[in-house]
């Protein structure tokens, strides 16, 4: 008898683990607190960082006041048209809601703005990663030809000859002016405070620490069914997991367009190593219906589409004829595998993702 309950019991948990016999078994589960989750599925088998909130920075006031000044100084671009929030709005969860950014004189660049938040939890920066530190990052667009196009010592002289700057420079580092190292210092400092933008998705893992039924209960049954495919069945927590909803980590998901029109080589142009050639650093999800379009290009518009494709394998382009020889012809991830997603569980999922 003992032995038929234990097989009856280990039954209904790999259920739960696939797919919820009902949503009554759902809910119940979820509602016991994350630790009692059912486990978290990835395609090659990992353990990663559960879903959490980024934790919350604490910079100096001082160097806040004066990052924030100089990150909606157009004083910082060739032609004073330009500042960072130029292509990091506020409003928009710090992005710019455009396919890709447009900088000074209006050039049009090849990849979408990625918004800022939670700069302390990255470990590279841009889509390449060719910024290792949140410092070197600050200043790189100001001297890109298309985003800010200014030396960043003509940008620093500039400023240290603005008078409004001197009791911002002078409350953050005792000084009339500024080295180019605390303007890259303030900068960051403001960075540091801002926050992924405000979503359902934020709301419920703050409720889930203090009650983890009324969480659960905020939920639709499509949501809930979503969440729950998204950390087993669809094993998106492979790459997007912990308080960023990203791995941190560079993948070939097979949108590189090579040898096409919005060819981009990705990682590779900031190592120039051909294994890198269309690999992308894993974007957050947090503020995703914030943050769109979607992808390095901005190209992707259609949530649905999003997950038919990964529900496929995602994209896997062939080799043209002229590129059959070719051995630099980026491959896709192994991580990404059919997921045999019904047409219902595709729809729970996005409704899901919406709430992020």
């Amino acid at each position: 008898m003992i032995k038929v309950i234990f097989v009856a019991f280990a039954v209904f948990l790999f259920t739960a683990d696939s797919k919820a016999v009902n949503n009554n078994d759902l809910r119940s589960l979820y509602s016991k607190g994350q630790a009692h989750w059912p486990t978290i599925q990835t395609s090659d088998g990992r353990s990663v960082e559960p879903m959490s909130l980024l934790p919350v920075a604490s910079p100096k006031p001082e160097h806040v006041a004066l990052g924030d000044k100089l990150f909606h100084d157009v004083q910082l671009s060739r032609n004073n048209t330009v500042s960072c929030a130029t292509c990091h709005d506020r409003d928009k969860g710090f992005h710019d809601g455009r396919t890709t950014a447009i900088g000074i004189d209006e050039q049009i660049g090849t990849r979408n703005t990625p918004a800022i938040f939670g700069i302390d939890q990255w470990q590279s920066f841009f889509w390449d990663g060719r910024a290792s530190t949140a410092k070197q990052q600050a200043l790189m667009p100001i001297a890109n030809p298309i985003e800010m196009d200014l030396d960043p010592e003509i940008a620093l002289a500039r400023v240290n000859k603005d008078k409004s700057y001197s009791v911002f420079n002078q409350s953050a580092f005792n000084s009339s002016t500024l080295t180019t190292e605390q303007m890259a210092k303030a900068l960051v400092a403001f960075e540091r405070t801002l926050a992924a933008p405000n979503s359902r998705y934020k709301i419920f893992l703050t409720q889930l620490n203090k009650n983890p039924i009324q969480a659960v209960n905020s939920l639709s049954d499509s949501e809930l069914n979503g969440l729950h495919l998204f950390r087993t069945k669809a094993k998106c927590m492979t790459c997007h997991n912990g308080a960023l909803l990203s791995d941190n980590q560079f993948h070939g998901t097979g949108l590189h367009y090579y040898g096409r029109r919005f060819e981009d080589k990705g990682r590779y142009d900031a190592t120039h190593n051909s294994e890198h050639i269309g690999q992308f650093r894993t974007p957050s999800l947090l503020g995703l219906m914030q943050t769109f379009p979607w992808m390095h290009n901005g190209l992707f518009e259609d949530l649905s589409g999003i997950v038919s494709m990964y529900n496929h394998g995602g994209a896997r382009p062939r080799p043209r004829k002229n590129q059959l020889n070719d051995p630099h012809f980026p491959k896709t991830t192994d991580l990404l595998i059919k997921l045999n997603l019904t047409k219902q569980e595709q729809t729970d999922l996005v409704a899901f993702l919406r709430i992020l």
